[in-house]
C-alpha cells in the first residue's frame, strides 16, 4: 500500500513538473524579437485564432499538436500559446520531435491579442 501511494506521488509530481516547470534556455520573446526566418506556431484554438489572427503563423491548436505536428515546417519555431501550461507541455513535446524552438510568447487578453495583431501586419505583410 506505501509502496502504491510512492509511485501514485512521483508520477503526479512528474505531470505537475512538466506543466508547471518551465523549460530551461527556452525564452520569452517580444513582438521586436521575432523574426522572419523561424516559423510562427500559433497554439490557441480556433475560435480565438479566427478573431485575432496573427499573419504567416501555422495555427494548429495544442489538442491537435501531436496528430499534425508533421506539418510544421523544418525551422526554427517560435510558439505562440494563450496560457503558460499550454506552452510548457508543447515545448517538451516539440524538443521531443527534435524541433529547434527559438523563443515562445504568451499571448492572452492580458497582454493585448489586438496589439499583437497590429504589429504583426505591420511588420510581415
Amino acid at each position: 500500500m506505501l509502496l502504491l501511494c510512492l509511485i501514485l506521488v512521483i508520477l503526479i509530481s512528474i505531470d505537475l513538473f512538466k506543466r508547471y516547470v518551465p523549460v530551461t534556455g527556452i525564452s520569452d520573446l517580444t513582438e521586436e524579437r521575432i523574426h522572419d526566418s523561424a516559423v510562427l506556431l500559433d497554439l490557441r484554438d480556433y475560435q480565438t485564432t479566427y478573431k485575432c489572427p496573427i499573419c504567416h503563423s501555422v495555427n494548429i491548436p495544442f489538442a491537435y499538436l501531436k496528430r499534425y505536428y508533421r506539418e510544421i515546417p523544418n525551422k526554427k519555431v517560435i510558439v505562440l500559446a494563450s496560457d503558460t501550461v499550454e506552452k510548457n507541455l508543447a515545448i517538451r513535446f516539440l524538443l521531443k520531435k527534435k524541433f529547434q524552438i527559438e523563443g515562445f510568447m504568451v499571448i492572452n487578453e492580458k497582454r493585448g491579442e489586438k496589439h499583437w495583431n497590429m504589429i504583426s501586419k505591420q511588420k510581415i505583410v
